[in-house]
């Protein structure tokens, strides 16, 4: 049994325990030692998460009364079914004002940091007085209910759009659905032009630069269909798919290396039956720039090391001259060639991301790069992994560790291998290896998309099969981080995955304050699990979105449907918080009502 927490009190400034709005962090030094990571506290592999009075400790009765009713209507199934509906008809019959009005004071004052990155003081300082750090995650996006429409598609065979126009998203429309349904699970911005790329990488320079402010260590989050249009990426993955096609198809015994001798015999067969040839001395010069290592042999991570994501699309329509038939590339013979506009928005794209990571690196903040669904995967990985061997460098090489993450996504069938084969890559090639783990959030997305398309489901069938690969996630991970190889974030809201994450700790000997583990929960969701762990010394994140409010409301939908999937856990906050109101209704220090009983007793 673990001992009793200690109570935040007095040492922590009112109002930092108040969440009073602040333009600045409040001076939290001598707080970070008692409270935060550092602190010089007994280790307990089993802590209790049901100390309400020490979790709700610094909030007032109405902010907990105003959390219960917002948590309850999350986990009521037929207001979560028509919140959609129960929101338009208030804009429509109250008006904007008084309908987002009530949104403010309730859903988006829980689940929401601030209006904007300088807004977000009195709640950051709130959770840092609870030991929790923050991630800055600029939330706004167009509204669900006026502006989200899925522009027509553009005639087959037609040009790029122009720089200024809308396109459809890289994203299927998934018809038949309401809005809310299509975009509950997570975020993926719809291209609308430049000048909205341009303003989100405003926004997103704010949050670092904020971020850079906070004590200890901070993090962004950044999503890259925000700062580019999504079918470029999704371009570039298929791509990517194309090329790790073609070394299976060198692969011929499928051990998992090609060799010098088998590569040059199948591309000389593979050029006999195209009716083309080419000299030795290009076959080799060619196999040569594969194996630069000159080991005679190379593997995907090797192969795939040689890529240039810039020379991508040329390089796999090239490559398609290569195979037998075309049916291996995709219905229609899908052409990879980009336009020239393509082409420049490609730049304009990585211009964007360039200028968020020296930013980042400039200001020692460390920069997640969100999960996205899985047909954008291949290329959000691919540039993750080139940003992490520039910049990841290990303190042992005067670097600073992971500055840039990557997700891994556990629901995934083929994560296990791609965290395996990122492991290998980031050894060889000498950094240190940004990991997030989370269960997944896309879920029923993808098993529609795939639906759709006759392609088999990205993820598994069963919940246990995700408990499975997210379990040997971070059995794979953590011993990398004990090893010094990588840094993880643990993303999760389940306190059975918490408590295996710390047991693991504990035999591996990570120490909470010392070890590159983090964790992370979204705001206003295990409030439990987030406080418990920033009081022993853990380092503990709260992803922070902002945003306007009226620019929020698809974010919001998101949390508020997100409770049919996880109702459990919003059952364990809002039964923690109704614990919590009862006992100050006991307490004479709380209650009018406790004090007129305690006097009439005590006289």
């Amino acid at each position: 049994m673990a001992a009793p927490m200690r109570a935040l009190g007095s040492g922590v400034p009112r109002v930092a325990r108040s969440g009073a709005t602040v333009r600045g962090p409040v001076p939290l030094n001598s707080l970070w030692r008692s409270y935060g990571w550092g602190a010089e506290k007994t280790k307990e592999a089993h802590l209790s998460f049901d100390d309400h009075q020490a979790i709700f400790e610094g909030r007032t009765t109405s902010d907990l009364l105003k959390s219960l009713l917002v948590l309850r209507l999350c986990s009521t199934p037929s207001f979560v079914a028509s919140a959609e509906g129960l929101l338009a008809n208030a804009r429509r019959v109250l008006g904007d004002s008084t309908a987002l009005s009530f949104v403010q004071t309730t859903f988006y004052q829980h689940f929401v940091a601030g209006k904007d990155s300088g807004d977000v003081w009195g709640r950051m300082n709130a959770l840092r007085a609870n030991g929790v750090g923050a991630i800055l995650d600029y939330a706004e996006e167009e509204d669900l209910l006026t502006a989200c429409k899925q522009p027509a598609p553009k005639a087959a065979g037609a040009g790029a759009a122009p720089g200024g126009a809308a396109r459809v998203s890289a994203r299927d429309p998934l018809g038949g659905e309401s809005l809310i349904e299509s975009r509950v699970a997570a975020r993926t911005y719809t291209f609308q032009d430049d000048a909205t790329c341009e303003r989100n990488t405003l926004a997103f320079l704010a949050a670092i630069d904020t971020a850079a402010t906070l004590p200890g260590q901070g993090f962004a989050a950044i999503k890259l269909t925000a700062l580019g249009d999504p079918a470029l990426l999704e371009h570039l993955a298929a791509a990517l798919d194309a090329v790790k096609t073609l070394f299976r198809r060198y692969d011929s015994n499928g051990d998992g290396f090609v060799t010098r001798q088998g590569f040059l015999e199948a591309f000389e067969r593979i050029e006999k039956a195209q009716g083309r040839s080419s000299t030795e001395a290009e076959r080799d010069e060619m196999w040569t720039w594969l194996d630069p290592a000159g080991d005679g042999r190379i593997d995907y991570v090797t192969w795939a090391s040689r890529l240039n994501l810039r020379a991508l699309p040329d390089m796999a329509g090239k490559l398609k001259q290569e195979l037998e038939s075309q049916a291996q590339w995709g219905a229609g013979g899908r052409q990879w060639e980009l336009s020239a506009a393509e082409l420049q928005a490609l730049e304009a794209l990585f211009g964007r991301l360039e200028r968020l990571v020296a930013q980042a690196v400039k200001k020692g903040v460390k920069l997640m790069i969100d999960a996205e669904q899985s047909h954008l995967r291949p290329a959000i990985d691919h540039i993750g992994r080139e940003l992490m061997r520039a910049h990841n460098k290990p303190a042992a090489a005067g670097g600073d560790g992971a500055v840039i993450f990557i997700s891994y996504q556990a629901y995934l069938r083929d994560v296990q291998l791609r965290l395996q084969r990122d492991l290998e890559r980031a050894e060889r090639q000498g950094y240190v290896l940004g990991a997030k783990l989370v269960r997944g959030a896309y879920l029923h997305l993808e098993r529609r998309r795939a639906a759709q398309s006759g392609t088999a489901s990205p993820v598994w069938e069963h919940m246990g099969e995700t408990t499975a690969a997210f379990d040997g996630c971070l059995d794979v991970l953590l011993r990398a981080v004990q090893a010094g190889r990588a840094e993880l974030m643990v993303g999760t809201h389940n306190r059975s995955s918490v408590e295996g994450v710390l047991e693991r700790m504990d035999r591996l000997g990570l120490e909470p304050e010392e070890s590159h583990v983090y964790f992370g929960q979204l705001l206003g969701m295990a409030d439990n699990i987030s406080f418990t762990l920033g009081q022993h010394g853990y380092k503990v994140f709260k992803y922070c979105p902002y945003g306007q409010v009226d620019k929020v409301i698809p974010y919001l939908m998101r949390r508020v449907n997100e409770a049919q999937y996880t109702r459990k856990g919003g059952k364990e906050d809002a039964a923690l918080l109704l614990e919590e109101l009862m006992r100050r209704l006991r307490d004479p220090q709380h209650s009018p009502l406790a004090r007129i009983f305690s006097t009439a007793s005590s006289t």
